[in-house]
């Protein structure tokens, strides 16, 4: 049975406000996403890069871009996702990684990450969202750069790899630098994982270098738990493959909307919604 109101001398049928709950959108693949909501708090990681082999430099994270509130577009967005840079090849010595590959959201790119140098001949490690790691030989190579820049509301996370020597350069990670075996740590964000949502996870953390006196290392991109865009890690004396980088990550928070209704509003309906910021005309 309707229920009928007065609202200022008119009379009608009650409202039913609908509203849309708060929906998280993750991507690790390209993607066409539709808003639903005016706005989103929105995360894009950068691909990883991949290490160098035979005590090279630890790849870069995949740099990072946050807005915690970015205005959507009224239609379809599509999402670009990087893939993560190959591990450096177990031929010639100074050979380096890859290069991550770019992700991006509605025109916004977070950079992929610098490869991580080989162990001799050219040292540097690559730039990228965060650099790559100098390799061991021919003393401190040049760490490579981060690259990224603030976009609108949105802030860039990145940082440079380590020099080089031994042990060989880590890659840069979203958190800071880390010369050395270690990569640079992850970023945290609260807002999805692939596991639990919301949750504290760490994004883009930089893969370890080389280490010419001890046991291989691995990657500290590509074991640090949550890390979507981790750089893949370098090795020890013995020579074994790299580590390829991690891929890219898109997240798309959008809040819970008011929706409207048809029928005739309670004044405290309305006022109620309008205190929330909710009311449309």
């Amino acid at each position: 049975m309707a229920r009928y109101y007065n609202n200022g001398g008119i009379i009608g049928p009650d409202n039913d406000p609908q509203r849309s709950p708060e929906t998280i959108s993750t991507y690790s693949s390209p993607a066409t996403f539709a808003p639903v909501a005016p706005y989103a708090e929105v995360l894009i990681v950068g691909g990883g890069g991949g290490g160098g082999p035979n005590r090279g430099g630890g790849g870069g994270a995949g740099g990072i871009m946050h807005s915690p509130q970015y205005t959507l577009p009224g239609s379809p967005v599509s999402v670009s996702i990087g893939g993560g840079g190959p591990q450096g090849g177990s031929g010639p010595q100074n050979f380096p990684g890859g290069a991550g590959g770019n992700s991006s959201f509605d025109g916004v790119t977070a950079n992929g990450g610098g490869f991580g140098a080989g162990h001799g001949g050219n040292s540097a490690g690559g730039a990228g969202g965060s650099g790559g790691g100098a390799g061991h030989a021919g003393g401190p190579g040049a760490p490579g750069p981060a690259n990224g820049s603030p976009n609108g509301t949105y802030t860039a996370y990145g940082n440079p790899g380590g020099s080089g020597g031994d042990p060989s350069g880590g890659g840069g990670g979203a958190g800071g630098p880390k010369p050395r075996t270690q990569g640079g740590p992850g970023r945290q964000f609260d807002i999805a994982s692939p596991t639990a949502s919301p949750s504290q996870a760490y994004y883009a953390s930089g893969g370890g270098g080389g280490n010419g006196s001890g046991p291989s290392t691995a990657g500290g991109g590509a074991s640090n738990s949550g890390s979507y865009g981790g750089g893949g890690g370098s090795h020890g004396p013995a020579r074994g493959a790299s580590t390829t980088g991690q891929g890219g990550y898109v997240v798309i928070k959008e809040p819970e909307v008011f929706l409207g209704a048809p029928g005739v509003w309670r004044l405290q309906e309305a006022f109620d919604l309008i205190k929330e910021g909710n009311w449309s005309s």
